[in-house]
């Protein structure tokens, strides 16, 4: 008879529970993604461009309060800080349902933005704390399938809400949050909240670690490459396509949808890829695999087909990044900084959604939908080029050995 180790079965069930809440809070925000501009101009009373600055006005609240809020999360308590971070969450978008006008709507929404800064690292930290070392690639990719999951599951319910209104989104991706904010009371063990682990104190904030680790600073610059090219497909790709080919708003969404279910797909055997290479060859790989995914959109009035490969070859190279770079910044962090590294590589997707969307569409507009696509190939082969000769500078080269 087969004796499972207690410590195996309670990592299990605590990655368990947080790839649940990583799954509820991106059904979550997916459910509210397609609706946020339409209800901006219909319900918040904010016309033309003046609805993109909700975006931005989140994106700045989460890289403001990202700079303290690893700081803060390994000092006071990873499980701690990742309730509160959901209980604020919770209220600020629930309120947004009984928001009629533009200032309390963009009030709310930097709200959110700063609570929101803690969730992703604090995740992630909780990950590095309570799976052992040869299961964390694993972990972080169960963590991306989660949140692709909730991508497919989200914008359907979104769509059933506005059937009673478009304010009942966001009550929903409130309640959501909620469910989220239980699963994590319930199920994340109370010996997280302590996290100094014996080690020195260290001199900690989300600057002052960039500037003294030179891997950790490259790494983020490089992600932030990659999340700058990838936005302007994300956030811009309807608009540049247009100029190159006939394509619906329904046609477009669709394309998200395929790269979300090839992550859950093909997540796991890529793991098991992964754990066969050069941590350096993977990342390089990523980024030429974004890269030649946005090449193709050049060739969009082609068809529909070479969208579809093009966004397959995307995704392929997110599946490969993400949990790759998680792993090597998780294994990098000091014990009681883990939240702190966390965070300052969440600062990656901060960069993108803070220069990408306007960036893009000025670009489109000065020299066409064509150039962006050849520039973002670029880029995204130089993050890739980056990120490998960073990581095997530092001999961080196999994942299958043991810590």
């Amino acid at each position: 008879m087969h004796i499972v180790p207690p410590s195996m079965t309670t990592s299990s069930r605590s990655l368990s529970a947080l790839v649940m809440m990583r799954t509820i809070e991106s059904i979550s925000s997916s459910a509210m993604l397609p609706f946020i501009v339409i209800w901006a101009h219909d319900t918040a009373g904010m016309t033309g461009a003046a609805a993109g600055l909700l975006f931005a006005v989140e994106a700045l609240g989460e890289m403001s309060a990202g700079l303290i809020g690893g700081t803060l999360s390994d000092h006071l308590g990873r499980r701690r800080v990742l309730l509160v971070s959901l209980a604020g969450m919770s209220l600020s978008y629930g309120a947004l349902a009984f928001i009629r006008t533009p200032i309390p709507a963009i009030a709310f929404f930097l709200i959110a933005g700063v609570f929101e800064s803690a969730f992703h690292p604090s995740i992630s930290a909780l990950v590095t704390d309570l799976i052992p070392n040869e299961r964390l690639i694993s972990a972080f990719g169960s963590l991306r399938i989660g949140a692709n999951v909730g991508k497919i599951v989200g914008p359907l319910l979104g769509a059933i809400a506005t059937l009673i209104s478009l304010r009942a989104v966001f009550a929903v991706s409130g309640l959501m949050l909620s469910l989220c904010l239980i699963v994590g009371f319930i199920a994340i063990p109370r010996s997280t909240a302590a996290n100094k682990e014996n080690e020195p104190e260290i001199p900690s904030g989300t600057l002052h670690t960039l500037y003294t680790d030179s891997v950790l600073l490259s790494l983020v610059a490089a992600g932030g490459l990659l999340a700058i090219s990838f936005t302007w497909w994300e956030s811009d790709g309807l608009v540049l396509l247009r100029q190159q080919t006939q394509l619906s708003e329904t046609a477009y969404a669709g394309l998200f949808t395929i790269a979300a279910v090839t992550i859950v797909v093909f997540q796991f055997p890529a793991t098991h890829v992964i754990a066969k290479l050069r941590t350096g060859h993977v990342l390089l790989i990523a980024g030429v695999l974004q890269a030649v995914g946005l090449s193709l959109l050049l060739l969009s009035a082609g068809g529909y087909a070479i969208l579809i490969v093009a966004v397959m070859l995307m995704a392929c190279g997110e599946m490969l990044y993400s949990p790759t770079a998680s792993t090597i910044i998780a294994r990098r962090a000091p014990k009681n900084q883990r939240t702190l590294y966390q965070a300052a590589f969440s600062l990656t997707e901060d960069i993108g959604a803070a220069i990408g969307p306007t960036t893009g569409l000025l670009l489109a507009q000065w020299f066409g939908a064509i150039l962006v696509w050849i520039l973002a190939a670029v880029i995204s082969l130089a993050s890739g080029v980056i990120a490998a000769i960073t990581v095997n500078q530092e001999n961080n080269v196999v994942f299958k050995k043991s810590d």
